[in-house]
């Protein structure tokens, strides 16, 4: 058997079938690890410590709603989670906050990429060639 078995049994066994079941269902692997946080619109945020765990892979969030897009995480978690910084951004306090120049929408537009909402742009110049259309003539 090969280490990966090893590690998703240990995490099976030390995090519960369910957990494990739904973690293979979005992330196609089995992790444990503590909650650093969970942003504004429920997104949960966590890292693990295990030495079994792959480098550079020791951060992930587990999305609040089902389809899955990365550009559902708040930039500031977003950094947390591409190792920008080791301090995640709700332990952030007085000036070491950043603020916005500009306010947040209330509701998360998606990403509408591959779906009928998708932005399509289409050309305005005119074409160079024209189109051809033979007249067949009478031969004198």
């Amino acid at each position: 058997m090969s280490t990966s078995i090893f590690r998703t049994i240990k995490n099976i066994y030390q995090s519960g079938f369910k957990r494990a079941a739904w973690q293979i269902q979005h992330h196609n692997d089995t992790k444990r690890g503590f909650l650093v946080g969970i942003d504004d619109w429920g997104n949960k945020f966590y890292e693990t410590d295990a030495p079994e765990e792959i480098h550079l892979r020791t951060r992930w969030v587990e999305y609040a709603n089902w389809h899955q897009d990365m550009s559902q995480v708040e930039p500031g978690w977003h950094y947390w989670l591409a190792y920008g910084t080791n301090t995640p951004p709700n332990s952030l306090i007085g000036d070491e906050k950043t603020t916005r120049a500009y306010p947040l929408p209330e509701h998360h537009r998606p990403n509408l990429t591959n779906s009928p909402g998708a932005f399509v742009t289409y050309n305005t110049a005119k074409p160079k060639c024209n189109s051809w259309t033979p007249e067949v003539k009478e031969r004198a």
